[in-house]
């Protein structure tokens, strides 16, 4: 059965998609993120399990893997219309820079004073401020929430995610750097250098290719029967384009198509941008069923069974949530807000989900990890381990922190104030 999964992809995908529908289903009757069921799902199917997801069938299903991560990416794009930034002011832009750089300095000490190599400790740290949107998004529609604390709230979701997928591809193509050569010091200046190129031309390209999908907006829209779905196509097919470009030229999986979702987002209205939503949420559902599939398959319980692995990943929680909410107590007392700000509003970012996933795959995937020995590329490895193991727990964990926060930042500072 595993031979023939390797072999017919479409059989593999066919697989995951109805596991991971059942399993996703039967976690959200019981309350559990359906994330949750659909990583177990993969767990189940992959090789420490019943072995029917293994290496070749991962990496045969892996560009479907890559067009999650890419609408994981444009989404995040989507969010930074310029007018809408301007709007939130300039204490949303300290909140978020404040837990955008304590989580990732806490863990990056935590995991240096655990002994774990400084490769590794930077890509964890890379991660570490990067949060799940859709879930507290999902938590707040639910409430049916609203005011200034919401507000806050959402503006530093938009902000924080564009901003921690920079700070990521630069941070792990300089780690990516260290494990690859002898000399770590002059390795890390030079990484870091060619990072920083690299992100300048993966925003250019994605640029391009969300304008010239405006371009293409013009031309389809309101053409005769069936146009939507035809825009839906263009669509598509320009994150494939992007997808294949930055795969082609070694640019960044994730920075292209958040460039494509900014130009997007800057080159519309208001009510555009919602209709492009609608129309990406029709891709959205399936290829996340997928994406989290497989990122349980990806998921070493071998590895996790080691004490230093799970005493990593315990330190990276730990360092996140102290970073986080420690972070924006401080930033939001320096700023003289209001106590239920001061006290809730850093609970509202306590989970990781797809972006974080998807970030640290996405590097697995990379040209530059795979060139790697195996020696080194192991950093790479124990880095994935401990995201998953710390993903899981934030799903489980974190929509209740998040609902908690709501309720009463949302009770104590009314929507007028």
């Amino acid at each position: 059965m595993a031979d023939a999964l390797t072999h017919t992809p479409l059989l593999a995908l066919g697989l995951v998609l109805v596991f991971g529908a059942l399993l996703g289903g039967g976690a959200e009757r019981l309350r559990i993120p359906w994330i949750t069921g659909c990583v177990l799902a993969g767990i189940l199917l992959g090789p420490s399990a019943a072995g029917l997801l293994h290496g070749a069938t991962l990496a045969a299903l892996g560009s479907v893997a890559q067009l999650a991560v890419a609408v994981i990416a444009f989404n995040i794009g989507c969010q930074l219309a310029l007018a809408r930034l301007r709007a939130t002011g300039g204490s949303i832009l300290l909140l978020a820079a404040a837990q955008l750089v304590a989580p990732a300095l806490i863990v990056l000490a935590g995991e240096a004073l655990l002994g774990m190599a400084l490769a590794t400790a930077l890509i964890l740290a890379a991660v570490a401020p990067m949060t799940a949107p859709t879930t507290t998004f999902s938590v707040i529609r639910r409430r049916g929430a609203g005011g200034p604390f919401v507000d806050r709230a959402l503006g530093i979701l938009a902000i924080n995610d564009a901003a921690a997928v920079l700070v990521f591809s630069a941070v792990s193509a300089a780690a990516v750097g260290l494990l690859a050569a002898a000399d770590a010091g002059a390795a890390l200046g030079g990484a870091l250098g060619a990072a920083v190129l690299n992100e300048a031309a993966s925003l250019l390209l994605g640029a391009g290719l969300g304008l010239a999908w405006l371009g293409l907006l013009r031309l389809l829209e309101g053409g005769g029967p069936g146009w939507e779905a035809r825009l839906l196509a263009s669509l598509g097919g320009v994150l494939l384009l992007g997808i294949g470009g930055a795969i082609g030229f070694g640019l960044s999986h994730l920075l292209v198509p958040l460039g494509i979702g900014a130009a997007i987002a800057n080159g519309l209205d208001e009510a555009g941008r919602e209709r492009v939503r609608a129309l990406i949420h029709a891709l959205e559902d399936p290829l996340f069923i997928i994406f989290f599939v497989l990122a349980g398959a990806h998921l070493p319980l071998a590895g996790a069974g080691h004490a230093g692995l799970l005493l990593a990943a315990l330190a990276y929680v730990a360092g996140r949530f102290a970073g986080k909410h420690g972070a924006v107590y401080l930033a939001a007392t320096a700023l003289r807000l209001d106590g239920p700000t001061r006290r809730w509003l850093g609970l509202c970012f306590p989970s990781q989900g797809g972006l974080a996933m998807g970030a640290v795959l996405a590097l697995k995937g990379s040209a530059a990890v795979q060139a790697l020995p195996p020696t080194a590329a192991q950093g790479v490895e124990d880095a994935i381990s401990v995201v998953l193991i710390s993903v899981l727990a934030s799903q489980l964990v974190g929509p209740v922190l998040i609902d908690l926060a709501v309720r009463r930042g949302c009770a104590a500072v009314p929507r007028g104030g």
